[in-house]
């Protein structure tokens, strides 16, 4: 975990991403496609801040490397992580503060330049 963060800082992924959407838009999430959306929104996450596996038996939350992420796909509204190798689903995962904070100015910085 990074330095100074408390598990008080960290936020389930799926829910982070409503937050992303809700902070970057200005608005909920739309329910068609929704699950997608939210799958999306985890991938910026992922690429402007640090993941993490919440997994029985450990006391601390594992850190997801780059090169983990790069290798799955998120599913079920941003819940659940899956691999194409024999590997098995990461199903709780959660994210820092700071990454949502990241991920809203990404997408608001894209959204500017998209205008």
């Amino acid at each position: 975990m990074t330095m100074g963060a408390s598990k008080l800082d960290l936020v389930p992924v799926a829910l982070a991403a409503r937050m992303v959407y809700q902070r970057a838009y200005g608005m909920p999430p739309e329910e068609p496609h929704l699950a997608d959306r939210l799958n999306g929104l985890a991938y910026s996450l992922a690429r402007l801040g640090d993941l993490y596996a919440i997994e029985e038996g450990r006391s601390a939350p594992r850190r997801l490397w780059r090169e983990e992420l790069a290798c799955g796909y998120f599913r079920h509204g941003a819940r659940e992580l899956h691999f194409l190798d024999e590997r098995a689903p990461i199903l709780s995962m959660v994210v820092t503060r700071e990454s949502i904070d990241s991920a809203v100015e990404g997408l608001r910085t894209s959204w500017a330049a998209l205008r």
